[in-house]
């Protein structure tokens, strides 16, 4: 089976924790409703002075200034690109995250992510301090004709949006399969598919796309509640017809907890068919076809 080719990206600069780029945030978007138990939210930051470039896939780190702990900044704190390479612009002038503010219980007091909730905070003209890009793994692969599995959960989903935008924004199409499953609590965190923002689903009447959302705490009139897993379950014949034909590249991201559903589907197919799962997906990875990025 044919090893997947992917673009490996060389940009013109890469910034490291100690000299990060001072940018200038010029959007912050709240992606959930008001009324959501999730804040989620879309940053769109200035990089026209920074000589950075990148490639869907990749990330970019943020470092928060730090004072009286004996280092300049904190700890990087990596978040995956929610835009296209040319940026929500169409310019190449920016680069878009996607970042969900953590708020914790813990000895019954209410406990607050330092680095999200410091991201989440910056507002218009907001200065942020960012570094990177990096990854040369979780890219699209170089032939439109390859068949596309992503599977996300949560703010898992910022990659595929930059894979869907540049596919059909950018590249203007794509012969093979674009299939997206997306899991979320309930619609108000379907996010890039709700009613505060719906970039995502713009695309449904491309004829290569087909996006299915499980929303595992809420029903809606034609379905019942679900796991990302489960909606994979329900398209078997395509998806499993897919991987065995070996005409595919799969991406999963976001919580860990996703992976093991999926690979349980999977696994079950294969002991089905007469196959070993652990040897099929030994084999993708060696090709390139199985990318997986869960925190």
């Amino acid at each position: 089976m044919k090893t997947i080719e992917k673009y490996i990206p060389d940009s013109d600069k890469i910034y490291k924790a100690k000299e990060p780029f001072e940018a200038t945030v010029i959007e912050n978007i709240r992606l959930t409703l008001a009324n959501s138990e999730d804040d989620i939210r879309h940053l769109v930051i200035d990089l026209s002075q920074s000589g950075i470039s990148f490639l869907e896939g990749q990330s970019i780190g943020v470092v928060k200034p730090m004072e009286g702990e004996g280092r300049k900044y904190s700890r990087v704190r990596l978040y995956s690109i929610a835009s296209a390479r040319s940026g929500d612009d169409g310019l190449a002038s920016t680069v878009s995250l996607c970042v969900k503010r953590v708020v914790y219980e813990e000895d019954g007091k209410i406990k607050y992510g330092m680095m999200s909730n410091y991201v989440c905070d910056r507002q218009k003209g907001d200065k942020i301090h960012i570094t990177g890009p990096i990854g040369r793994r979780f890219l699209l692969p170089e032939d439109e004709n390859v068949n596309l599995i992503m599977i996300a959960v949560g703010t898992g989903i910022a990659p595929f949006r930059s894979f869907i935008n540049f596919i059909y924004n950018e590249r203007g199409n794509w012969k093979g399969n674009v299939r997206l499953f997306f899991g979320a609590k309930t619609g108000m965190e379907s996010i890039y598919m709700n009613d505060e923002n719906n970039d995502l689903g713009f695309y449904y009447t491309q004829e290569t796309y087909k996006a299915y959302k499980a929303l595992s705490r809420e029903s809606t009139i034609d379905e019942g509640n679900a796991y990302v897993q489960d909606r994979i379950e329900e398209q078997r014949k395509e998806i499993w017809s897919m991987i065995k034909d070996g005409n595919f590249c799969l991406y999963i991201c976001g919580l860990s907890a996703v992976l093991d559903g999926v690979e349980n589907v999977f696994q079950k197919w294969a002991k089905e068919d007469g196959f070993v799962w652990d040897e099929m997906r030994k084999q993708f990875k060696k090709e390139g076809r199985w990318n997986v990025e869960v925190y």
